[in-house]
């Protein structure tokens, strides 16, 4: 392994240092928690998140690519009902598969890269699938949750041109 140290003096004269990892360039410096509680942090060319931290329920995530999807992608363990995503990737129409029935409008929406919401909408399932058309999504990784009053789902989707 190679290491590459940035060395830092703070105000302090606290010295901080990084080392390069799996090909990352970055570095971080010292974290502050402000007096109305905002957590700051800062990283440069950082492409994984770390750092993160969770205050009154918000998580915050530094970082080029804030990725807490296996956190919400793992939860998926906990539903009674066993659901498949096809085809993954797609290129404009996604379905949903449920093991058994959901009768309640299902809650969709669809996140991007960023976290940011580029698809809302309510169906209901047909049996036990859902179909969505999905065409106007850039070709792009994108997070799928669907909700009801007793269901919730994560799913990774990856759209192709």
């Amino acid at each position: 392994m190679k290491y590459f140290l940035l060395f830092f003096f703070g105000a302090s004269n606290l010295l901080y240092c990084q080392q390069l990892h799996h090909q990352m360039l970055s570095s971080q410096g010292t974290s502050k928690v402000l007096s109305n509680g905002t957590y700051i942090s800062q990283t440069v060319g950082q492409q994984s998140v770390i750092g993160t931290y969770a205050h009154d329920g918000v998580t915050y995530g530094q970082g080029f690519q804030q990725r807490l999807w296996n956190k919400y992608i793992s939860s998926n363990a906990q539903n009674a009902v066993t659901t498949v995503v096809y085809p993954n990737p797609f290129v404009s129409t996604i379905n949903v598969q449920f093991s058994e029935p959901i009768k309640e409008p299902i809650a969709i929406r669809v996140f991007d890269i960023r976290g940011r919401l580029v698809f809302t909408d309510t169906r209901t399932a047909t049996n036990t699938i859902l179909t969505l058309e999905l065409p106007n999504l850039a070709s792009s990784t994108y997070l799928i949750q669907l909700t009801t009053p007793t269901y919730t789902y994560y799913s990774q989707i990856l759209k192709q041109q």
